[in-house]
């Protein structure tokens, strides 16, 4: 496959620009401007930790107390032991006795074969007749209700710690969720971008997936460089950002844009050189009040470079 020469050149451009975030930076590109060293940290990871909360869902909530446990997001009081727990009640429930020991055509006629098979089942005195059948007796604290329940006695609520209720339910206590807070990262990681990333090494501070050195004492911080001053700063950015014009214009043409640069040099008037300089005063003005342009600046020099070792091949 036949590759032409602007093609092979781009990607000669792209594979030079991934390699940089690997490898140090120090280089000078004069004695005012300087280009920071980074190294890679690793992809990020959603923060999952709730140091003395609960996790619910992405946020952490504080610890339900003794004695309550999390449905949702609120904390619901737990029912006391013999209590049917029945979402927001407790209830002392009712239970069944079974259908009872009917009298059985093989018997005497008398009692006696009902209270046999009921008492085999259930021991000896534990049988009592309702109606024309025989049934378990209640456990303690319930009676009969009718031939075949056993009811318990209407609870004192308040004396269980339970709020008042109806009948035989008592209502629970709620606290409700309140204040949640955003997960954490581990103690050995570092919160930056709503993700966790390992910390940088000494002398470096993290930017997203990468670990930047700190600016040298007495110098300004300049995007992924530093510089003496902000005058030097801007200065080196701005001749970095024109070589970037001029090389994807030489790209674009493969160097015969020379000749119309050189033909529209010849032809510019003295109103038209005003004009222009009045426009990169305001580029410069632009590149100060905007950092963002800074991460140009790390791509400009290795396309600068580029051009230069392509121009010694030559």
């Amino acid at each position: 496959m036949k590759i032409s020469l602007p093609l092979l050149f781009s990607i000669l451009v792209l594979i030079q620009l991934s390699h940089a975030l690997s490898i140090n930076l120090a280089h000078d590109i004069d004695h005012d401007f300087c280009w920071k060293n980074s190294y890679g940290r690793g992809v990020g990871t959603i923060a999952t930790s709730c140091v003395g909360r609960e996790r619910v869902g992405l946020l952490c909530y504080t610890l339900c107390p003794q004695g309550y446990s999390r449905v949702g997001l609120d904390c619901q009081q737990d029912c006391p032991t013999g209590f049917r727990d029945d979402g927001l009640f407790c209830r002392r429930a009712e239970y069944g006795r079974g259908v009872g020991y009917p009298w059985q055509f093989n018997d005497e006629l008398s009692d006696k074969g009902m209270i046999s098979r009921c008492e085999a089942d259930h021991g000896e005195g534990n049988c009592e007749k309702n109606l024309l059948m025989y049934y378990p007796k209640c456990k303690p604290g319930y009676h009969p209700f009718g031939c075949c329940i056993c009811r318990p006695e209407v609870p004192d609520c308040t004396a269980l710690g339970l709020k008042r209720g109806i009948d035989l339910s008592c209502a629970k206590n709620l606290i409700l969720a309140s204040s949640p807070v955003l997960p954490e990262c581990p103690k050995f990681k570092q919160y930056d971008g709503a993700l966790c990333y390992s910390r940088c090494k000494r002398g470096y501070y993290g930017v997203g997936p990468v670990c930047w050195s700190e600016t040298p004492s007495g110098w300004v911080g300049c995007g992924m460089g530093a510089a003496k001053d902000t005058k030097n700063c801007v200065g080196a950015l701005f001749d970095q950002i024109s070589s970037v014009g001029q090389l994807a214009i030489n790209i674009a043409t493969l160097g015969s844009s020379s000749i119309g640069v050189e033909a529209a040099n010849a032809a510019q008037s003295a109103g038209k050189i005003t004009s222009l300089t009045k426009k990169l005063k305001e580029l410069k003005a632009a590149v100060l009040a905007s950092p963002k342009i800074a991460k140009v600046a790390e791509e400009a020099k290795k396309l600068k470079k580029l051009k230069e070792a392509g121009e010694k091949i030559k």
